[in-house]
């Protein structure tokens, strides 16, 4: 069989060049050889890279991902993009998705034994149009979980993920460097910061409290590049009232007035409500009154995946009907979120807040594979609800397809830069894609070879 060599002709951007890295990668890892990189074809077997606008012959976002048979003993595979993050999508998808099932389908005569690709077997012949069924798609965790914020990006753009939220007491003293990085991979960041939550219950809905908000996104986020700002007030508890004031009144009145200020000293900036359900499910009313240009992101709306326990599913109707009251409580205005919470987060037990800037993702080997042994077990037992009622959560995400904006996964402490954990692959997976039925999702994604199984 010819050698295979990749192809493109266009400028080598840092999203193309990570693309080209993961096919690379995955063919040295069968083949033994670096496929060369060239911009012109040859008489070898040929992987070509290559860019179609929107709106011509592939939707926004989406990839075209081609592989042909083979004509006089050359076979060719074709990867278009909508633009350079869906070329690399699509990369993506052939590199981890297709290239893991094609290597399961080279069989020989004893079952289970399998040749390698890239060897004498052509590859199988596939013709994919794809794109996100969610927009934005992405992870939210405290900044100072992240240990290497390459490997964490890295990981979330093989699987497609395009947003972070950042959350901090200080904003990273690396911020830009961050945003750069993440920028590099076609990946926004939302740089997250209290509006009033803390770990102790405090309403304190002062013009002095509004305008300190406003100083520190002036002193410390609006220089770093960021794509927008997401914030907590005082409504994760399980009381409807605080000091005597109904929590989702006070809320909206307060997040109003300090959006007006901020929005109208940096207008268009991306505001985000993150919005806990529990105190405000019964006060609907003033929820809907909140101002249309701040998002809401939803928190904590009912048992998985809306709940911090994965394995909390008695509740499934009502977590149906009241995700279908919220999708519809703003209609033709903001972009309406939520944060998945079924997966890893902090050990509140022990957490303490941080007393001034620093660096993150800087994180040494030692470090981060003390942590690993310490987050392994948990992946485990998540591993095991994710794989027995993955279905619930395909369901919540169909309900939001093309009725929101954002969904993101609470990764607050998994050391995500060093595994693909088969959660947060499968609803990455859910997310780009939740028209295939829930069995050809999970079975697709366990036998991805770039999944961690704990």
């Amino acid at each position: 069989m010819k050698k295979w060599q990749l192809i493109y002709d266009g400028v080598t951007s840092e999203k193309v060049r990570f693309g080209l890295s993961q096919i690379s990668d995955v063919i040295f890892s069968y083949a033994g050889y670096k496929a060369e990189i060239r911009t012109e074809e040859t008489e070898h077997n040929a992987i070509v890279l290559g860019l179609i606008p929107d709106g011509t012959e592939l939707p926004p976002n989406g990839f075209r991902l081609r592989v042909e048979a083979v004509t006089d003993g050359r076979q060719r595979v074709t990867i278009d993009g909508a633009d350079e993050t869906a070329l690399m999508y699509g990369c993506m998808e052939f590199a981890g998705n297709y290239l893991s099932q094609a290597h399961l389908s080279h069989t020989v005569d004893e079952p289970y034994f399998f040749r390698n690709l890239f060897s004498n077997d052509p590859l199988p012949t596939i013709d994919l149009i794809s794109s996100p069924s969610i927009p934005r798609r992405g992870l939210w965790l405290w900044g100072h979980t992240m240990y290497d914020y390459r490997g964490f990006f890295e990981n979330m753009a093989r699987l497609k993920l395009n947003e972070i939220i950042l959350w901090n007491d200080y904003a990273p003293s690396n911020g830009r460097e961050i945003v750069a990085y993440a920028h590099s991979l076609g990946i926004r960041v939302i740089w997250g910061y209290s509006w009033g939550w803390d770990t102790k219950m405090v309403l304190d809905v002062s013009e002095e409290s509004s305008d300190a908000i406003l100083a520190k996104y002036e002193a410390e986020y609006a220089q770093l590049g960021g794509d927008g700002i997401y914030f907590q007030s005082f409504t994760e508890t399980e009381r409807e009232t605080l000091d005597g004031q109904i929590i989702a009144k006070a809320a909206v009145e307060f997040v109003n007035r300090t959006a007006r200020k901020l929005l109208s000293r940096h207008p268009g900036l991306l505001l985000q409500f993150g919005l806990h359900a529990q105190s405000v499910k019964n006060r609907l009313e003033y929820i809907a009154q909140l101002d249309p240009r701040v998002h809401i992101v939803w928190e904590n709306c009912g048992d998985f995946p809306y709940h911090a326990m994965a394995d909390r599913t008695s509740e499934r109707e009502k977590t149906h009907a009241f995700t279908e009251r919220i999708l519809s409580l703003r209609p033709n205005q903001a972009a309406t979120g939520a944060v998945f919470k079924s997966m890893i987060q902090l050990k509140w037990s022990s957490f303490k807040h941080q007393t001034e800037a620093s660096a993150i993702g800087n994180a040494d080997e030692d470090t981060i594979q003390r942590r690993k042994k310490e987050t392994d077990p948990i992946w485990h037992y998540l591993q095991g609800e994710w794989i027995a009622h993955g279905d619930l959560c395909l369901d919540i995400v169909r309900k939001w397809k093309g009725r929101c904006g954002e969904i993101y996964a609470l990764v607050e402490d998994g050391v995500f830069e060093r595994d693909i954990p088969l959660p947060v692959a499968l609803l990455s997976e859910m997310l780009w894609n939740c028209d295939r039925p829930y069995e050809e999702i999970l079975r697709t994604t366990v036998e991805r070879e770039d999944v961690t199984l704990k």
